[in-house]
């Protein structure tokens, strides 16, 4: 499908409305013909899901919600999750960008922008959500051997779409030196670009792993569904991850929550809120789970609030109390005493 913003219909949730009319001239001026304006996501969301609907862009208040808030509200929709969604915001703290990557945003342009680097993130959000045509069509073969029951054949295909990992793996590193130089908008484009690929080896790999069932190799079954499940975490998708999870522990029910797995590697690169937040996912999930408890403590240590560590220290201790990590960690944060102020 060939990007044209003659074609590309727009939907502009702000409810500043001088930013509205500054906004709207310059993406008439940009070629795009057909733009719908909204003071809010309550307005705007009975037509958002429209197919003239290509693009979906943000202000920083969009009705009661923030703009950050309003993202989230619209990628939880299993009806608009799809839809490429650009943030048009005066907000650039690194951690706002990170919320915005974290929370499915296609694009992030700066106040005041030109309308040249605006039209490249539009442009870049656009495509990161239609998935390129040939690997749609190796998908579209596969599900369609997997369908007829041909087991062997729809497995060969899945895994020639799985084949170019390392396309996504460069484009996530790429997006973390963006970062590094604070170079926000560059970041996104790349984090999209390898969250389009990994959606559909996501897709791919569910595909190869009823496929390997079908044959009768539950070893390589369930490698896949575990590999299915590290992407849905990634990309938060909680309720997919659920009924996927559920499979996986039929076949181990040792294994390790994906979203727990998520949030050790976040918290070890230092991103504390994404590790929280998949941390809470992962409860939703394995809310037993006395390890998952624990890691949520160290989180919750590093990010210096000391009670809340102490409080998932004493939920892992009640679920196994012999649990001799948790309970030196404890005895060493009740030594202290008090709440350090949060970073």
């Amino acid at each position: 499908m060939v990007y044209n913003p003659a074609t590309v219909g727009l939907a502009l949730i702000n409810s500043d409305a001088a930013l509205v009319a500054k906004d709207r001239r310059t993406l008439s001026d940009m070629g795009y013909s057909s733009i719908r304006l909204f003071p809010s996501l309550v307005e705007a969301r009975p037509h958002l899901g429209d197919e003239g609907v290509g693009l979906i862009l943000l202000g920083d208040r969009t009705g009661a919600l923030s703009g950050i808030e309003c993202l989230r509200a619209i990628k939880r929709d299993k009806t608009l999750q799809h839809k490429a969604v650009v943030m048009l915001t005066a907000e650039c703290r690194r951690e706002r960008v990170l919320e915005a990557v974290s929370a499915g945003c296609g694009g992030y342009v700066l106040r005041p922008y030109t309308p040249q680097t605006c039209a490249r993130h539009l442009r870049s959000a656009w495509e990161s959500s239609h998935p390129d045509d040939d690997r749609a069509q190796r998908m579209a073969q596969a599900d369609e051997l997997a369908a007829a029951g041909d087991h062997a054949q729809a497995a060969a295909a899945y895994s020639s779409v799985t084949q170019t990992r390392n396309e996504a793996m460069d484009l996530f590193n790429q997006g973390l030196e963006h970062l590094r130089l604070q170079e926000f908008g560059l970041a996104i484009q790349a984090f999209n670009q390898a969250l389009a690929i990994n959606t559909m080896f996501a897709e791919a790999y569910k595909g190869l792993a009823h496929a390997h069932k079908g044959l009768g190799e539950q070893e390589k079954y369930l490698e896949y569904l575990n590999r299915c499940a590290d992407i849905l975490a990634i990309q938060d998708k909680l309720q997919e991850l659920k009924e996927l999870f559920a499979e996986i522990l039929e076949q181990d029910p040792d294994a390790v929550n994906p979203y727990n797995s998520l949030g050790v590697r976040l918290r070890r690169s230092g991103d504390l809120s994404g590790a929280l937040h998949a941390y809470t996912q992962a409860l939703i999930l394995t809310p037993s789970d006395e390890n998952l408890h624990y890691n949520i403590a160290k989180a919750y240590v590093h990010a210096s609030r000391r009670e809340k560590a102490r409080d998932h220290l004493r939920q892992a201790l009640a679920i196994r109390p012999e649990f001799t990590e948790a309970d030196q960690m404890l005895a060493e944060l009740e030594q202290e005493g008090g709440e350090a102020q949060g970073a």
